[in-house]
């Protein structure tokens, strides 16, 4: 019996093992360089065995012959097999597939690979961010993408950026895309407020850029959708492109702590060639004045310009672990602007954790950033007057005037004639903005192929900005009295969005989906508060108390838009070769009349992989058709119930331009009800603007996928386009919004090339090339020309140097042409002195970026031109300030106004012309870094260590005569925006940093 039961176990034993030798089960982990890979395929191969990798990259598969092959896989990764030898963990590390085309990118509620897309999608990781200084996320990416300008308006720490895809597409409306941050559309509006305002002597000067509260080291990457294709999912707002901008998270297994430190100085590399003392004193003797010299010898420029000095620092911490990952991170810069009394300091911090639970069922993500801005600005305005900003005073102001009197005060001579360092030292501006963007998300996999994703996000912002003028200050104003400014602005847009998605593979066919319904609902309280007649000469509590004043104008406005959609897109691949994608978005939005308050938006698509034929050329390694068509929309150049008649109770206090309506002013404690009045007709026709573009492109990869790209054509039209009316007077209301008959179009080329030359163990360079060219033109439009380009300056009220007509392109420079000087020093003009159009536009014909990547062992280099050809520029500042008029009067200007002296009539008027147009066009050596990686022992106390030099801003190309072809000072007229003005715009530095990065 015994020995039975013996051979009874011995059997079972060997039955039990030979079941396990040949049916067993495999665990492990897929990662790639930087971590795990989570939704990675494991399959059996020859089977149907197969499961995906859940978030930390881990894996279980069961029922695996001891003899089989699994094959482990990932989007953008090659593909690897491994046999089981009867293995029971295999862990696994992919590479990255050399093939641009196999890049995931991220689109609107999902991913997708560049090798099945349909639409124009570019995607910049952090790895190739530009770097230095960097205050914007815009400005990591400039430069990168074909088709795409991006430039700061100005040189100032946190000055807005503009971003310009595949053209300028609208006259009223905000030309910036729809930015997207984890999945969370922001408004677009401004968040910082402006300083300046009221009866400000200066001007006002505009806000801060609106995505400045994001640090840029916790960006992971940056996709642009550019065409119809890839933006109907946004509908009503994609008509300008999308920027999806995806945060860092947790990858690693181990935690990394990480902490990077910058430190950079910066300085302005041209200064204005104003004339020296003896100089100034020379012409004014050629020209017969006396009088002029008054002892001293300044170079006033000196005297506000500095070199400027910025601190960086970063501290994160990331894990993942076996149910969730999170990564949190602190950052702090501490940034100079090269103009004395300008600062921009930011404090952020940022979570982004997630939790799984029920087998990897449900998720649960949140994404939370909280910033605070505080920036102190000098008097540099976007609206001048005659008497002029900071800048235009340290220019024109006499190099001899003394900066002090013998009493010690400012020497102020006249309301006319400012004192620079009295202007910055008398006054005093600056902001402060909170902001908090929080995504909180709740995922659920019913199945493999099923999913529903439900998120609420809150952007919550509250700033102020302050700016007061001493009472010591000689202004009509000012002088006796002072004034204080204070501007608030607060809001609060919340979002909820949820979407079922559907992902099945049929064979080698892959069909996908996703439905679903947003709401987003925006609110925006202002607050204007002007005081003056104060007690005190000190500007702290000037700002500080403002109650202490006895002369009050007031302010305020609340604003609330909503809007609700439905959208849905489905794609289809079919055997690697087709791919079919088709999208639709019903968007209502409050911002429009009862008529038009649903848009149906939408696109379709379609692309072939030809490279996939067995006729194809086998010299490509990939090459696809791609073609599109749709049809989005713009809501953004209309303000907050344009469409219903509804009454004021107020009227802007003094020089309150722009402002929301008064409550009245205060006077001496006496409140005075300001007028009523209609400021809107009834309008329940009004609509979005609309652009319909049809894409087509190639993607292509040859000689090893050594050489790869893209050349796209695009067509863009749109129709409907917003403007703000002036009424016939006289009329109860000054303007009225109205959709515009008319086109304005867009088309052009781009073409994107990625080479690496040479690549060996040692030594590697890589070269990317990208190109786009633009052509805008305003079509089948009637109506009467609208005039834009304000230019400011003595005898310029009224002058303008841009108009909107038929036949020409947005922004088109209207003015005089210029022919000489007359025997008298008089000016000669063509058509009897009347403004025509010149030819000449401030859109820029092609924009082009080329960066050059070099990596020998453990050191790296990288060098990066950007550029823009085509573009003119009016030169503003020569037009008020340099001409021999100024010189005449006793005040300072450049070199290059000598040689009129005797040629030209002191008393000729310096009338807006082509005098003043130049070639805007630029190339610009924008980026160097060289690094080094340190390699490590196991022993050492780091993980990596990186050191590395930038220089930003080394030399720029251009015939232009200002300070920077890269400029754009908004001077609009009929509340229609400009571009290409240079006017007093804070100059741009150049910047050399030194930094590391370290983990442990």
């Amino acid at each position: 019996m015994k020995i039975t039961l013996l051979k009874s176990f011995l059997l079972l034993g060997a039955f039990v093992c030979f079941g396990i030798a040949k049916a067993q089960t495999v665990s492990g982990t897929v990662s790639d360089a930087n971590g795990p890979l989570p939704g990675a395929s494991v399959v059996v191969k020859g089977t149907t065995n197969g499961t995906q990798t859940d978030f930390d990259g881990n894996y279980t598969i069961n029922d695996v012959a001891a003899d089989a092959v699994i094959v482990f896989s990932y989007i953008g990764f090659s593909s690897q097999e491994i046999a089981v030898n009867g293995q029971t963990t295999i862990n696994v590390v992919l590479q990255e597939d050399a093939n641009e085309l196999d890049e995931v990118v991220v689109v609107g509620y999902g991913t997708q690979t560049k090798r099945t897309s349909v639409g124009a999608v570019e995607s910049v990781k952090a790895e190739e961010f530009n770097k230095g200084v960097i205050v914007n996320p815009q400005q990591l990416i400039q430069g990168k993408t074909a088709g795409v300008q991006i430039s700061a308006t100005t040189g100032e720490p946190g000055a807005a950026v503009n971003v310009r895809i595949r053209g300028t597409a609208s006259v009223r409306a905000n030309n910036n895309p729809l930015y997207v941050v984890d999945g969370i559309p922001l408004s677009g509006a401004s968040t910082s407020a402006g300083t300046g305002g009221g009866t400000n002597p200066f001007g006002d000067a505009a806000a801060l850029d609106p995505l400045s509260f994001l640090n840029p080291n916790d960006i992971a990457s940056i996709d642009i959708l550019k065409d119809a294709s890839a933006t109907a999912i946004y509908g009503s707002r994609g008509a300008n492109g999308v920027v999806l901008i995806t945060t860092k998270g947790g990858r690693s297994q181990k935690g990394i702590l990480e902490f990077s430190s910058t430190y950079s100085i910066g300085y302005i590399p041209n200064q204005l060639d104003l004339l020296s003392v003896d100089q100034f004193l020379q012409a004014q003797s050629d020209l017969g004045a006396t009088g002029q010299d008054f002892g001293a010898r300044n170079d006033y420029q000196d005297e506000i310009y500095r070199t400027s000095f910025t601190q960086n620092y970063n501290l994160s911490y990331g894990s993942s672990g076996e149910n969730g990952s999170y990564r949190m991170s602190f950052g702090y810069q501490d940034q100079e602007g090269e103009v004395e009394d300008s600062t921009f300091d930011r404090l952020t911090a940022r979570i982004n954790a997630t939790q799984r639970f029920f087998d990897d069922k449900l998720t649960l993500s949140t994404q939370a950033t909280i910033s605070n801005i505080e920036a102190q600005r000098p008097p540099i305005t976007d609206s001048p007057n005659a008497r002029g900003d900071l800048l235009s005073t340290v220019w024109a102001f006499n190099p001899t005037r003394p900066i002090l009197n013998t009493d010690g005060s400012f020497n102020q001579p006249t309301f006319e004639t400012r004192n620079p360092v009295a202007v910055l030292e008398l006054s005093r501006n600056a902001s402060s903005t909170l902001r908090a963007l929080i995504n909180l998300s709740a995922e659920y996999r019913f199945s493999d192929n099923i999913s529903f994703k439900t998120s609420i996000g809150l952007d919550k912002s509250s700033s102020s900005a302050y700016s007061a003028i001493s009472p010591l200050f000689n202004s009509a104003s000012t002088l006796g009295v002072g004034r204080a400014v204070l501007n608030e602005i607060d809001l609060t847009n919340s979002t909820w969005e949820s979407y079922f998605s559907f992902n099945k593979e049929f064979g080698d066919d892959i069909l996908s989906a996703t439905i679903g319904h947003s709401y987003q609902e925006f609110v925006a309280e202002t607050i204007f508060v002007e005081a003056a007649a104060f007690r005190t000469n000190d500007l702290f509590q000037m700002v500080n108390n403002i109650a202490a004043a006895q002369t009050f104008a007031l302010n305020s406005s609340l604003t609330r838009d909503e809007l609700q959609s439905f959208f849905a897109r489905g794609n289809y691949s079919m055997d690697g070769k087709f791919n079919f994608s088709g999208t639709v978005r019903i968007d209502g939005s409050s911002r429009f009349g009862g008529n038009n308050k649903y848009g149906t938006f939408g696109a379709i698509g379609a692309a072939w992989t030809m490279s996939e034929e067995d006729w194809f050329p086998e010299f490509f390694d990939r090459f696809k058709l791609r073609a599109a068509y749709g049809v989005v929309g713009n809501q953004e150049g209309v303000g907050s119930n344009q469409f219903t008649q509804r009454e004021r109770f107020g009227e802007n206090p003094p020089g309150g331009s722009g402002r929301p309506n008064a409550g009245g002013i205060n006077n001496g404690g006496v409140f005075t009800p300001a007028s009523a009045g209609i400021v809107t007709f009834d309008n329940p026709d009004l609509k979005w603007e609309e652009t319909e573009q049809i894409n087509i492109g190639i993607d292509f990869a040859f000689l090893d996928s050594r050489i790869t790209g893209s050349v796209e054509y695009y067509n863009k039209t749109t129709t409907d386009f917003l403007l703000q009316i002036q009424s016939a007077q006289p009329a109860v209301q000054p303007f009225f919004f109205q959709n515009i008959d008319g086109d304005i179009k867009n088309n052009g080329a781009e073409l994107n090339l990625n080479v690496i030359p040479v690549e060996t163990e040692d030594f590697t360079w890589d070269f990317n090339f990208n190109m786009g060219y633009n052509d805008n033109v305003i079509e089948n439009y009637d109506g009467p020309p609208i005039d834009t380009g304000q230019i400011n300056g003595p005898g310029l009220t009224g002058a303008f140097a841009q108009r909107i007509a038929n036949g020409q392109p947005l922004f088109s420079f209207f003015t005089r042409e210029f022919q000489g000087l007359d025997e008298n020093g008089g000016n000669i003009f063509a058509n009897d002195g009347a403004q025509v159009f010149v030819g000449e536009s401030a859109l820029p014909d092609i924009t082009m970026g080329i960066t050059q990547n070099f990596r020998y062992k453990n050191w790296d280099l990288s060098i990066f031109f950007n550029g823009q050809f085509g573009q003119s520029i009016y030169s503003n500042n020569r037009n008020a300030f340099f001409t021999i008029g100024n010189l005449s009067q006793g005040r300072n200007v450049t070199a290059d106004v000598l040689p009129f002296i005797g040629v030209e009539n002191p008393f000729n008027p310096a009338e807006v012309s082509t005098r003043f147009l130049e070639d805007g066009s630029f190339l610009r050596l924008q980026n160097v870094t060289i690094g080094h990686n340190f390699p490590l022992s196991e022993n050492s106390i780091f993980s990596s260590l990186r050191v590395f030099a930038n220089a930003q801003n080394l030399f720029v190309i251009t015939d232009y005569s200002g300070q920077d072809p890269e400029v754009s000072v908004n001077r609009q007229l009929n509340n229609v925006p400009s571009l290409g003005i240079d006017l007093t715009a804070f100059p741009r530095p150049t910047t050399i940093s030194l930094g590391f990065n370290a983990s442990f």
